[in-house]
């Protein structure tokens, strides 16, 4: 059965680099309503990767920081991030872009990159990701649940 399967990645102890952790944990009610599933991998990305079945569309969410306004939310192909990840600047370099690169190249999804402020030791968020947290959410969501339909998952 195909089925959408949206990942959140990040340390939550590295301030902003958990803002797709947080997202994901935060917005997995409002996607469970919608028939999506939600997995928090963290910085676990060989969890993650395992989590993925074959016919799954795909969405990760995590970190950016692309110097962008702080916040914004940027969609683009797994596959595209993939072929740039060296380009895109996440903490996450090596490990489930790397592992789906190697070993599930063909895998359909979408990464969500959250402009961040501060990737540093830290339990909090950047003051601008905390205040806008809601509203992250809520584009976050509203993205999901396009990209699911453009990709005839509903």
């Amino acid at each position: 059965m195909k089925r959408v399967l949206v990942i959140g990645i990040g340390s939550l102890v590295m301030r902003d680099d958990g803002i797709g952790s947080r997202v994901v944990e935060a917005i997995t009610d409002s996607l469970q309503e919608h028939d999506i599933f939600s997995f928090v991998g963290e910085t676990d990305f060989q969890c993650c990767f395992d989590e993925i079945k074959s016919d799954d569309l795909v969405i990760i969410v995590d970190a950016m920081i692309h110097g962008k306004e702080p916040g914004s939310v940027d969609a683009m192909l797994l596959s595209d991030a993939l072929k740039d990840r060296g380009n895109i600047r996440t903490q996450h370099e090596f490990s489930l872009f790397d592992l789906i690169g190697l070993h599930a190249p063909q895998t359909l999804g979408y990464f969500l990159g959250i402009e961040a402020v501060e990737i540093g030791l830290g339990l909090d968020l950047s003051t601008p990701l905390k205040e806008r947290f809601e509203q992250i959410c809520n584009n976050v969501i509203n993205m999901i649940l396009n990209l699911k339909e453009e990709a005839n998952y509903a």
